[in-house]
């Protein structure tokens, strides 16, 4: 019968106690008989006969400390680059190092040593995330689902599953559409249309004043000219803002293949509903936006927030999926910007890479995230609610539609931060504290 672990532990110290007092020989019989009866390797056993009456504290003080070698220098810079990238995984940040000090010393952001700059270099993926794990905060929460599906023109629009978008072409496209509610579904607010280029991830995000024929076609506009390659074919859900005259007259007019996905199966839409956190709700947050001059920051934001993704965000694709029983195994290719990825591509003309290569040379990702962050302050300042210090008694709350969340959602999870409504948590503390020297100076 195999000893439990306590067993062993017990027997370990009865054994040390002879071991410690014995002569060479002794030792060597003792360390055989011990070796018999608990089935450690010899090294190993040894070393616990040694060890085991000493005390945790005794071991913590033996212990020999080493020179870290990513040392305080290297972490500030990581952070710095880490924060500048908008706070994205290591597997994703360590590809980009290299260029991003490149452009960060160009445009005079940030001086570092050749030896740190040699440590930058060659820092993997998973020592990323340990430097920076302390560094990490999170605060989120999911929004309310705006999709109301509808059978007019359903039979008219194909369907095309998750399945069938691997090594799609440059040009067919994913939409969605995000509502900025702030939780309460009533009344009018604003949207952003979200699209995404299957092949290249190359993403854009587009301001919807509502969801009337007339806006939608607007936003579908718009969202053609924002990207650099011409639409060969858009893919939405079952929505009635998508489903109608006007967007299938638009794809009609423009030579676009106009796709939908099934009822109820989001991950006929992944590429574009991933994105819809990654990139819309990490810089808009959950806000309510139903005012005009939120859509004039909102517009400046997504004018930032398109060249800031596109050209140093680099994205991973899903390249294999396999499973065994309960448990898939994903692998996935060398994380790449679109940018880079529009570059490689065969099929796209090379005018459009020169063009792309000239907006690429006068860009500052540190500039242009100083942009996204005044924005976001805006937004942060004019559409943050006015939290109450001290919630008045037996006044009954006002009855309106909320979407609720489990505890360990809103919780800190420190893998993925959002950094949007971190700065929102601020802005409302602040403003709890003035309320509250507001009413003692009353």
């Amino acid at each position: 019968m195999r000893l439990t672990m306590p067993e062993k532990k017990s027997l370990s110290k009865v054994f040390a106690r002879k071991y410690r007092y014995a002569t060479k020989l002794e030792k060597r019989d003792i360390l055989d008989e011990f070796i018999e009866y608990i089935g450690y390797n010899r090294s190993y056993a040894a070393r616990v006969l040694r060890t085991s009456l000493i005390k945790k504290d005794e071991k913590k003080k033996n212990k020999r400390k080493r020179k870290p070698y990513y040392d305080e220098d290297v972490s500030k810079a990581l952070e710095k680059i880490w924060e500048i990238s908008d706070y994205i995984c290591g597997k994703r940040l360590f590809v980009i190092i290299p260029a991003m000090i490149e452009k960060l010393e160009k445009f005079n952001e940030l001086k570092l040593t050749n030896t740190v700059k040699k440590k930058l270099k060659k820092i993997s993926a998973a020592t990323i995330d340990r430097l920076l794990n302390p560094a990490r905060r999170r605060l989120g929460r999911k929004g309310t689902s705006m999709t109301k599906s509808t059978t007019y023109l359903i039979d008219k629009i194909p369907i095309k599953t998750f399945g069938e978008w691997g090594d799609s072409p440059t040009g067919y496209t994913q939409l969605d559409l995000v509502a900025h509610n702030g939780g309460n579904v009533y009344g009018g607010f604003l949207y952003s249309l979200n699209a995404t280029d299957v092949g290249t991830s190359w993403t854009t995000c587009n301001l919807v004043k509502d969801k009337t024929m007339f806006q939608m076609l607007k936003g579908l506009i718009s969202m053609k000219r924002s990207f650099p390659f011409p639409i060969k074919g858009m893919h939405s859900d079952n929505g009635s803002e998508f489903l109608n005259d006007a967007a299938l007259a638009f794809a009609d007019k423009y030579n676009i293949e106009f796709t939908r996905g099934r009822p109820h199966k989001k991950n006929d839409n992944a590429y574009v509903e991933q994105k819809n956190y990654s990139i819309l709700r990490r810089n808009t947050g959950y806000l309510r936006y139903d005012k005009p001059e939120h859509a004039d920051v909102l517009r400046e934001l997504y004018r930032y927030l398109n060249l800031y993704v596109n050209y140093f965000h680099p994205t991973m694709i899903l390249i294999e999926k396999h499973r065994i029983g309960a448990k898939a195994t994903r692998k996935y290719d060398i994380p790449k910007t679109p940018y880079k990825r529009l570059l490689e591509r065969d099929d796209v003309e090379d005018t459009i890479k020169i063009k792309i290569k000239n907006i690429y040379e006068g860009l500052n990702p540190a500039k242009l995230k100083r942009k996204i962050n005044s924005c976001q302050a805006k937004l942060i300042r004019m559409a943050a609610p006015i939290r109450m210090p001290l919630k008045p008694k037996n006044i009954r709350r006002k009855k309106e539609v909320k979407h609720t969340l489990p505890r360990w959602r809103r919780d800190s999870n420190p893998r993925n931060p959002n950094p949007f409504l971190e700065r929102q948590k601020l802005e409302e503390l602040r403003r709890a504290v003035d309320k509250l020297g507001d009413r003692g100076s009353g």
